[in-house]
């Protein structure tokens, strides 16, 4: 299923990219979300197959055998992520789903949302949005990527009653429907599954679950993880109307005689299109996104083609690190690609991924989309 063209140009594009910022670690993959089909899948650091092939190679091998950045873990498919603001279409589509909220219901974001602290009056908690948002509806809070909204959605707040919260059990729910417990079954060795921790965890650690922990998986941070493929997979479903496919490599195999004696064929994994309008609103967030002024991936909205996508900045190790993450399919009305582009270690969060996936998408118009239909 690989295409050639595109791996080489998004390798290329992607090592541009962290070479300019000083990293060495990330992901790429783009799939087909219709059928499956992976386009294209690298990890970075990546490096050379013929080390392990080719004689006199025993110090490449074992420097890459002993480094520390660990070049043979394929973060693609065995690495786990705080997703960060890309699981927010996954709780919007939760909420909608639920009828816990209507899509025109607002939140205000001042930058903080305080929670009473039971111990201390004069000392509330506070929970902070990346920047004051002013009135967020369901679309415009994907489209900036308000904590806010979603801390309300996920854990409730009692200045809103009419948004009822889906809690950390339901939240689990969804996470387990759309499979990011489990492996995809890809076609690869070494898959891993992503995993979120609840109430039931915390008493095993003789601690309790608070709604900041709440709060924090909303966002996709704390006690939450994914792997790349997997998170791809799901965004490349919302943009398929709710089909997801099983991800996939091995399209057929011939023998000596270039006869097919196997074939495979796309695989459903989850069919959720029966959430079809909830669907349909998510769908309308996340190409709010790249289309409004404010919209976190608006520097897409010039491409040749319509994209819809959701940026994400995960912060590790104590908020000194930020894994940066953009994920999103074009074209938006009916896509025949989804992309995933993480940046480990990022210096200005989302803003080191636009720029990679812009011109990602670019080449696949242009080389694939227009030629084919010429």
């Amino acid at each position: 299923t690989l295409d050639a063209g595109l791996q080489s140009f998004f390798y290329d594009r992607m090592k541009q990219g962290l070479d300019a910022l000083g990293r060495d670690a990330g992901v790429g993959v783009a799939l087909n979300p219709q059928t499956g089909e992976i386009l294209s899948l690298f990890s970075f650091p990546s490096y050379d197959n013929n080390a392990f092939t080719t004689p006199g190679q025993n110090e490449e091998r074992r420097h890459l055998l002993n480094s520390p950045a660990k070049p043979l873990f394929n973060r693609a498919i065995s690495g786990v992520y705080n997703p960060g603001s890309t699981i927010k279409p996954m709780m919007a589509l939760a909420a909608l789903q639920e009828g816990n909220v209507q899509p025109q219901v607002s939140v205000f974001s001042d930058g903080i949302l305080e929670v009473p602290n039971p111990f201390d009056a004069s000392n509330p908690s506070k929970f902070l949005d990346w920047k004051a948002h002013g009135w967020v509806n369901l679309y415009s809070a994907l489209a900036r990527s308000s904590n806010i909204y979603f801390y309300v959605i996920g854990g409730g707040h009692r200045d809103y009653k009419d948004i009822k919260a889906l809690g950390i059990a339901k939240i689990q729910e969804y996470f387990r429907y759309f499979g990011f417990d489990k492996e995809t079954g890809v076609d690869l060795p070494g898959e891993s599954r992503g995993v979120l921790l609840g109430p039931a965890d915390r008493e095993r650690q003789g601690r309790i679950w608070r709604v900041g922990d709440t709060y924090n998986v909303s966002i996709g941070q704390g006690d939450m993880s994914v792997v790349p493929l997997q998170l791809i997979n799901f965004i490349g479903s919302i943009g398929a109307g709710g089909h997801m496919k099983q991800p996939f490599f091995v399209k057929e195999i011939k023998n000596f005689k270039n006869e097919v004696v196997e074939s495979f064929s796309p695989k459903n994994l989850i069919d959720f299109s029966q959430f079809g309008p909830a669907i349909k609103e998510v769908q309308a967030g996340m190409r709010a996104a790249v289309n409004t002024a404010e919209g976190t991936a608006k520097f897409l909205n010039d491409l040749p083609m319509s994209a819809a996508g959701k940026t994400g900045s995960a912060q590790i190790l104590g908020n000194t690190k930020t894994n940066a993450f953009f994920v999103g399919y074009a074209p938006a009305e009916n896509p025949e690609i989804a992309i995933l582009v993480l940046v480990e270690d990022a210096k200005e969060g989302s803003l080191n991924t636009i720029p990679i996936a812009k011109d990602v998408l670019r080449w696949y118009y242009e080389n694939r989309i227009i030629k084919t239909a010429q």
